[in-house]
């Protein structure tokens, strides 16, 4: 299973390059998706990115992604290092529950620049596509 295209304005506090070693910052985001009508909810991520290099490259993510419209309560776990000094990293997908219990795989994870009405016109978000296996 892929699910692809999902992106998450976050550390909503800073960005991911100005973030200093050791510093925590709780991921509380809505995860919205894009279509012809305008936006909608897709779910919710939730967990802890950590600053883990002196030099802001690279940093520790747990987080758990909660799925909504569904019957049951989806969601994904997931847990890596995202470094922002490549392209892409990879992270694990380690589990999850409802029609995602006992997945496994891993997301790649990109730092994107997208268009907003804020003061300079865009914002970065980490864009995830997800590959899974039951």
């Amino acid at each position: 299973m892929e699910i692809s295209g999902i992106g998450l304005p976050f550390p909503a506090i800073a960005t991911v390059k100005g973030l200093k070693f050791g510093l925590v910052t709780v991921i509380d985001e809505e995860l919205i998706q894009s279509s012809l009508f305008g936006y909608s909810l897709l779910g919710k991520a939730q967990g802890v990115f950590v600053a883990n290099s002196d030099d802001g490259t690279s940093h520790m993510m747990a987080m758990t992604v909660k799925f909504v419209n569904s019957d049951l309560e989806d969601s994904l776990n997931f847990f890596g290092v995202y470094q922002n000094t490549i392209s892409e990293s990879h992270i694990a997908v380690i589990g999850g529950t409802g029609k995602f219990n006992g997945a496994n795989g891993y997301a790649t994870v990109k730092d994107v620049s997208v268009e907003s009405n804020i003061e300079d016109g865009h914002i970065n978000i980490l864009l995830f596509s997800i590959y899974l296996s039951y």
